[in-house]
């Protein structure tokens, strides 16, 4: 639209946006997308969220040994974040100590994920992948829903971890298998009994641009 808004400027309008449809969403998902690559963001207390990236190199992603044991599913499950995100930054404006320990175990984390990609260890950071999974339930019970955990009971014997992406209780699953074999395993279980007529796996690839809007 010629308004000359850069990355940062569309995010942070971005972040205004949610807030005006009272959906109480963050400015993480959207810089997310925006910025291109693996990267670590983070930013300071205060209303004006301008986030600093650090960005990662994508070699643990594109490793043709690695890559084939990540898989990503679309679960065909959605749920509205809204009611998850309103509960979460209540506890947080009421000093809710159980929340604010959660949260801060939560960046200690993803500092500690940053190192695990840094260093290209993939078992570690399948490891932080389950350790993500459990805070995302800690900081909010309903987040595995009955149909998830039947997803995950089917193919808990063939994973190293798995975690639904985003605060909802559905959407994409990230899957490490824990060789070849057994994401092929875990391929062949869903694909032959899947939750939904929606359900299916996905492939991904490792955004080399970031958002890019094109017109014609």
């Amino acid at each position: 639209c010629c308004l000359n808004w850069d990355k940062q400027e569309t995010g942070y309008r971005t972040l205004a946006l949610e807030q005006l449809l009272t959906t109480g969403g963050g400015w993480q998902d959207q810089y997310g997308g925006l910025f291109e690559g693996i990267k670590l963001l983070d930013t300071s207390p205060g209303n004006q969220q301008i986030p600093r990236v650090k960005w990662l190199p994508d070699t643990l992603f594109c490793d043709p040994l690695y890559k084939q044991q990540m898989l990503l599913y679309y679960t065909g499950i959605t749920r509205v974040a809204k009611n998850i995100l309103g509960e979460i930054v209540r506890g947080m404006f009421l000093n809710s100590r159980s929340h604010l320990a959660i949260l801060e175990e939560m960046k200690q984390h993803t500092e500690q994920t940053y190192e695990a990609v840094l260093q290209k260890d993939f078992q570690r950071f399948a490891q932080k992948i389950e350790t993500s999974w459990k805070l995302n339930q800690k900081l909010d019970m309903g987040t595995n829903t009955a149909e998830i955990q039947q997803i995950i009971d089917k193919i808990h014997p063939y994973m190293l971890s798995q975690k639904l992406l985003g605060a909802g209780g559905g959407g994409f699953m990230l899957i490490i298998a824990k060789d070849k074999d057994a994401a092929s395993r875990i391929k062949n279980i869903l694909q032959q009994n899947p939750t939904n007529r929606r359900a299916r796996f996905v492939g991904f690839e490792v955004s080399k641009t970031g958002l890019q809007v094109t017109k014609s």
